[in-house]
């Protein structure tokens, strides 16, 4: 018998997540989610709606029209707007009022080409009656849909072919929680109840699909060779929020071992930027009241550890959880590059500034669905006026990595947009999962939109970003271990760069292992090697919390 089975027998099993683990999954989110408020047919394909218990079939083109003759059902929805983690599900009850048996459910996702069509059992209802049927409509929302929102309009037909008013019902969905359980995590011995075996093992989560690969021991405290290694794979639904026995919340969380054919019912829960999971005992079923005490004791997984020269451990997913807030301390050096004479690497200016920056969540720009970052704080062009930069960003938690889509000033008084900056297709600033020394190139083109002084740019580069390696930086006497990346760029269309040279000086990022931050840029001068425009974060806090590098 597996772990998985012995710990529902004997207690609740736990996972904590670290806060700079990963994230995200082929089907979790990030950028290659579908977004559900631009992507209505590809959302109508990969939904999956029953009703009473009776799979839908799609079909090309729109439903049926209301007749709107007299007679017809009339429906109402419990409901207008339902809350649905990616990755789980949501009821919707549907009372219909008529004369006749509802003999279909027609459910189509606004703005899609197709529709969903479940025929239903025939029921004995006297016609000319007027009655209350009541159905339930189940939607599935797979973990390959991102967050966003998408609605669905709904109407039914009765067994005289009369067909109702259509009701539109919006689905909010949020993928935070799968995503921050994508990658792998192990478990440290775990003994049997009665001493006679003890098991190890680890989770890999891919999307809602979990492979859980687990290694046997004949002995209590996993020594010497394991007796058995196998694998079983399970898939996970993410319900909605409950109140556990101690008052916090926690989310509903169903587990299916496919290899067994066996159901659990699990509670979910953040705890101190990470999650932890427990399961109900054995048998007792999935409602709130039977998992409210789950936490009472549990296993614990932990975030498989990188390699020393991994650059995954450099991304920390909190940074792009909606509400994060980052304050950090910043020193600016500006110093002689040798292109004009001077001592090269001589210090020009420096200055300190404190900067705040907020993840306000997935917006659309520039028809994109984007994570935005809010920078407080700083001034436009040293003419004094209070401005927020706003910079857009895919995130794929699965890979990880981020790409930049975009960037505006707005004047902070009007809100108005002072200029902005848009890339097509999103440039990669931090590939996180390559190799030590190795490489991804991009042709990436700028559009530059200076609104204040109505002038427009387009330029087209080249950009090779290649991830250098672990290195220990100092920075005011601080050793911080990070991930560099160099990335160059140059001209891609022979009109210049923005700044009308045909190259840019290649630039040097660091982000600190222990909080993803960047915390060390540097242009750097090919002919001299000198350091020019150097950014050095002195201090800084996440949501509160004094990062220590």
């Amino acid at each position: 018998m597996s772990v998985f089975k012995q710990s529902v027998a004997v207690l609740a099993l736990g996972v904590v997540l670290s806060a700079c683990g990963g994230g995200g999954s082929n089907g979790g989110g990030g950028s290659g989610a579908i977004d559900p408020a631009s992507q209505p047919s590809a959302v109508m394909e990969a939904i999956l709606i029953k009703v009473d218990g009776r799979n839908a079939i799609l079909r090309d083109g729109d439903p049926p029209a209301p007749t709107n003759a007299g007679g017809e059902p009339v429906l109402r929805a419990a409901n207008d707007v339902i809350a649905v983690p990616s990755g789980g599900n949501a009821s919707l009850s549907l009372d219909f009022e008529t004369s006749a048996a509802v003999e279909a459910i027609f459910a189509k996702v606004v703005g899609a080409d197709r529709f969903a069509e479940v025929l239903l059992a025939a029921q004995n209802q006297s016609l000319g009656t007027k009655a209350m049927e009541q159905l339930v409509l189940d939607l599935t929302v797979p973990s390959n849909i991102g967050a966003g929102q998408f609605c669905v309009e709904i109407s039914g037909r009765d067994a005289q072919a009369l067909v109702s008013n259509t009701e539109t019902v919006c689905f909010d969905v949020d993928d935070s929680t799968i995503k921050a359980l994508q990658g792998t995590w192990d478990f440290a011995c775990n003994p049997a109840s009665d001493g006679s075996e003890s098991f190890e093992g680890s989770w890999t989560f891919d999307g809602t699909d979990v492979l859980v690969t687990e290694s046997v021991w004949p002995n209590n405290a996993c020594l010497g060779s394991p007796e058995n290694t196998y694998n079983e794979q399970l898939t996970v639904a993410v319900g909605n929020q409950l109140q556990a026995a101690d008052g916090e919340p926690a989310n509903a969380f169903d587990i299916r071992n496919l290899s067994e054919n066996d159901r659990f019912f699990t509670l979910i829960r953040v705890e101190g930027g990470g999650f932890q999971l427990a399961l109900a005992p054995a048998g007792s079923g999935g409602s709130a009241e039977t998992r409210a005490n789950s936490f009472a004791s549990s296993v614990d997984f932990t975030r498989r550890p990188e390699s020393v020269s991994s650059a995954r451990a450099c991304f920390n997913p909190v940074l792009w959880q909606e509400g994060t807030e980052v304050v950090q301390t910043v020193r600016y050096e500006g110093r002689n590059d040798g292109d004009f004479g001077g001592t090269p690497g001589e210090l020009e200016f420096s200055e300190e500034f404190t900067e705040t920056r907020i993840t306000d969540g997935e917006v659309t720009f520039d028809g994109r669905t984007a994570i935005r970052i809010r920078s407080l704080g700083t001034q436009d062009g040293g003419q004094g006026n209070p401005v927020d930069e706003f910079t857009y960003f895919q995130v794929d938690f699965a890979r990880p990595s981020f790409a930049l889509v975009g960037d505006e000033t707005r004047d902070r008084s009007t809100g108005a947009v002072i200029d902005s900056e848009t890339l097509s297709p999103a440039a990669l600033v931090a590939p996180f999962d390559l190799a030590e020394g190795e490489s991804v190139t991009q042709t990436i083109v700028i559009e530059e939109n200076d609104v204040e002084n109505d002038d427009n740019e387009t330029n087209t580069v080249i950009a090779t970003t290649t991830y250098i390696g672990r290195e220990t930086v100092q920075i005011d006497g601080r050793s911080i271990e990070t991930c560099r990346f160099d990335t160059n760029l140059i001209d891609g269309d022979g009109d210049g760069l923005a700044d009308g040279e045909d190259a840019e000086d290649p630039f040097v990022t660091h982000y600190s292992v222990e909080s993803g931050l960047e915390v060390l840029f540097y242009e750097l001068e090919p002919d001299n090697g000198v350091r020019t425009d150097q950014v050095e974060v002195l201090s800084a806090t996440i949501n509160g919390v004094t990062v220590d590098d």
